[in-house]
């Protein structure tokens, strides 16, 4: 079921255009505001906004696993994924890019903070599902989310920070993997395995500078299509490791 679920999601999200109904249907921006309304410590806040619910849906999901031969417990991964899942337009964020690039506007780096946009969008959710079912996309999805509504004064900020660094941690390395195997693979291992261990960078450090040696362009004017092919690709990566787990009887 996992694999089924997995390449259904996948499939929506290659061919998924505009905003994401399933997600405005469930707004965490009000789950968040009245839990803050109601709590002031800030772990307590993080307890019931994210932990509470994860957990309530790893036994939902336990209890209705042999209903209808798995058929409901297949609904429900699906809609949470998709609930996860955050799609990037990369056509237009390139198009973006080379204006502002001719304009001298664009600051940072924009190989990274692409390449890092595109990874969380999708990858950690479908990393988590896999390890822990819906339950991880959940506890994944809202800590990230949880996280964009704190501010630097907030006693929690770290805690979350730290957690979600250390559930990317896993999955930007095999996705970093999977770079190498679709582009240069020797420049791309090479990158891989200078950062591999590194615990001090950033997750988008690590991406940043693995889909850069995995480029293969020789040009600047066909780098663009290189990132955007490695980056649209990639997402295959994810589902032949689903298809592989499978098949080992995960």
């Amino acid at each position: 079921m996992k694999f089924l679920t997995i390449m259904a999601v996948v499939l929506v999200y290659r061919n998924w255009f505009g905003g994401n109904p399933v997600r405005d249907a469930f707004s965490t921006e009000s789950w968040f505001s009245s839990i803050r309304g109601s709590i002031g410590a800030g772990n307590l806040r993080y307890l019931v906004a994210v932990i509470i619910p994860a957990v309530a849906i790893l036994f939902l999901s336990d209890v209705i696993d042999s209903w209808l031969f798995g058929l409901l417990n297949l609904a429900l991964s699906i809609a949470i994924l998709l609930f996860a899942i955050e799609v990037v337009d990369l056509d237009v964020l390139i198009d973006d890019h080379r204006v502002w690039a001719a304009e001298q506007q664009q600051g940072g780096d924009f190989f990274t903070d692409i390449t890092y946009e595109v990874f969380q969008g999708i990858v950690p959710a479908l990393f988590w599902f896999l390890i822990l079912g819906p339950a991880g996309v959940v506890l994944y999805t809202l800590s990230e989310r949880y996280l964009a509504q704190l501010g630097e004064d907030d006693s929690d900020m770290s805690l979350v920070e730290q957690l979600l660094y250390w559930m990317e941690w896993i999955p930007a390395r095999i996705t970093g993997l999977i770079y190498a195997l679709l582009g240069d693979f020797r420049g791309g291992l090479d990158a891989l395995l200078d950062v591999f261990a590194d615990t001090q960078n950033s997750n988008a450090f690590v991406l940043g500078n693995t889909v850069r040696a995995s480029m293969t362009a020789n040009n600047p004017d066909d780098e663009f299509l290189d990132l955007q092919w490695l980056l649209e690709n990639s997402i295959w990566g994810w589902v032949a490791i689903a298809a592989l787990l499978t098949i080992l009887g995960w």
